[in-house]
């Protein structure tokens, strides 16, 4: 059972306001002063909401899973987020922060280099140098794991007459067939004979699906980097010298459907005169419901890089936008 429990005051009375989620079943209640309010539905890995009332005004339990990490809660009152005091907004998705994203793109690149330097390039040679030589078969094993491997032992003679003793992967109908003192066929590079496969066993198929699966990604890592990198930048200089502009919102978007939260697309024009774009980040369904296409709102750019801006929203700091129910 995951607990999260809040103490807040609203009119002169102290309220001690506690969620309480199965980690098995998914349902969760809300507890007011020691004594159920409300009993939410049984969902995972998803935003949720439930809305119940806290002496004379709404409250609402947000809570939210990215993937398979914890979970945040939040309990929100008239919009305020009781856990901040401020405007109620999403947590920054941590899978997005720049240390994971730098870790993402080092992993897919030690991956794909790996690939290609231990399966791509061995193929290539093997295809535009090899040579098929009778190997005779010394053993067999099996490997085990997150899926079964089926391996050869043999010796084949080399072009410059050396006898090499290696071990290839092979399917399962060669491991089946194929006894101790059988000849198969191998193919390996003359100038290099350790590199070498059983002649049956092709993996140019699987090692083309993994260079392009993992070369996809390199792209997609690269740009979560410099997204990551960016919004650092900003942040880091609009804490010194931001300067409040209005933007018109152009649109709101899902950013993705596994969590109920919107985006919004704004533009406003710099010191200058010139037009730019910007995006806000991850925000409430209640708050980005608020802002209807063509309506203002307030953002910050970096005079130093007016292209850089990041969402305000309200133009009193201490306003609270928040559609109760949108949906």
């Amino acid at each position: 059972m995951a607990t999260k429990r809040w103490r807040t005051t609203i009119d002169g009375t102290t309220y001690d306001v506690e969620a309480r989620a199965s980690v098995w079943t998914g349902a969760m209640k809300v507890l007011v002063n020691g004594t159920e309010s409300v009993r939410g539905p049984r969902l995972r890995n998803a935003t949720r909401r439930i809305i119940f009332p806290l002496g004379r005004h709404v409250a609402t339990l947000v809570s939210m899973t990215y993937g398979r990490g914890s979970t945040y809660y939040d309990l929100v009152v008239d919009g305020r987020s009781v856990t901040t005091g401020g405007q109620a907004r999403p947590p920054v998705n941590p899978y997005e922060s720049l240390a994971v994203s730098w870790f993402l793109l080092v992993g897919v690149i030690a991956i794909l280099g790996g690939v290609l330097w231990f399966g791509a390039l061995p193929e290539i040679r093997l295809a535009s140098e090899g040579r098929e030589a009778p190997a005779r078969v010394t053993g067999a094993r099996v490997s085990s794991g997150r899926s079964t491997n089926y391996y050869l032992r043999y010796q084949f003679i080399a072009a410059d007459g050396a006898t090499k003793t290696a071990e290839g992967r092979v399917s399962y109908g060669t491991y089946q067939s194929v006894h101790v003192g059988d000849l198969i066929t191998v193919v390996y590079v003359p100038s290099a004979p350790d590199i070498q496969r059983p002649a049956s066993f092709d993996e140019r198929v699987w090692l083309v699906a993994l260079v392009a699966m993992f070369g996809g990604m390199l792209p997609y890592a690269a740009v979560m980097v410099r997204r990551a990198s960016r919004l650092r930048s900003i942040t880091s200089a609009l804490a010194s010298r931001a300067i409040r502009a209005t933007a018109t919102v152009e649109k709101t978007s899902k950013k993705f459907l596994g969590q109920e939260t919107r985006q919004i697309c704004y533009r406003y024009e710099d010191g200058e005169g010139r037009a730019r774009r910007g995006r806000s980040p991850d925000l409430y369904v209640e708050e980005a419901a608020a802002y209807a296409p063509g309506s203002s709102a307030m953002i910050a750019y970096d005079p130093n890089d007016a292209g850089n801006s990041v969402w305000v929203g309200a133009a009193d700091p201490n306003a609270i936008v928040w559609v109760t129910g949108a949906g």
